[in-house]
């Protein structure tokens, strides 16, 4: 019994110590184990279950696109894009769908999920343009890899169902997610895209300074 307890005594003081040992290092920053240790305290002390989080930051949350600017100041050198269709491009910034890259419909609610993919009619619509020129736009921008169309029945990794309908922007050019996080559905679309391609009228094919994938 004796034995027993001068283990159990032994143990806390290596335990407390441990603490102390802890306490000391926060302002330094814990090892994986000390995290685990601690937790495990406080689990023990309090019988709650607690996790090490990081504190959410007031820029977390923001929407952005990313325009690969090495990419998009090559098209821009080589006179691969006209006025117009930068001028589109840019256009479609707020509509781009996180991680797909899907030109979607927008509207005021913050909250909107899986909202619809947007069609040439609504885009001429909220850029009050006509609906031929958009489509003319579209239609150049598809032919020289920029955009792209989805093979009906492709499905991403958070589960859309797209139709030959369904619009993309290829991530090369402008990329409304982390850089490695593009989807695989959408990488496939895009997968050939802008390799080897040509500037109407010369004969010298171009490569892109960078590919995500």
């Amino acid at each position: 019994m004796k034995k027993a307890l001068e283990e159990a005594e032994k143990k806390a003081r290596l335990r407390d110590s441990n603490i102390e040992e802890i306490i000391g290092q926060v302002a330094v920053g814990l090892s994986a184990d000390q995290q685990k240790l601690l937790l495990e305290v406080l689990h023990n002390t309090t019988g709650e279950n607690y996790f090490i989080g990081k504190r959410k930051k007031k820029t977390d949350g923001v929407k952005f696109v990313q325009i690969i600017m090495d990419n998009y100041n090559y098209l821009c050198k080589i006179n691969y894009l006209s006025s117009a269709e930068k001028a589109f491009l840019m256009d479609l910034t707020p509509y781009l769908e996180f991680k797909t890259n899907i030109i979607v419909e927008r509207s005021d609610d913050e909250e909107e999920v899986d909202a619809d993919s947007a069609s040439p009619s609504y885009l001429a619509k909220v850029f009050n343009k006509n609906r031929g020129n958009i489509s003319s736009l579209m239609n150049g921008l598809l032919a020289k890899g920029i955009l792209a169309v989805a093979e009906s029945g492709m499905t991403t990794d958070d589960g859309r169902v797209c139709t030959s309908r369904t619009w993309f922007v290829n991530p090369n050019i402008m990329c409304c997610s982390p850089k490695d996080g593009v989807d695989k559905a959408t990488q496939k679309i895009f997968k050939r895209s802008l390799k080897n391609f040509k500037v109407e009228g010369s004969s010298k094919k171009h490569q892109l300074p960078i590919y995500l994938f």
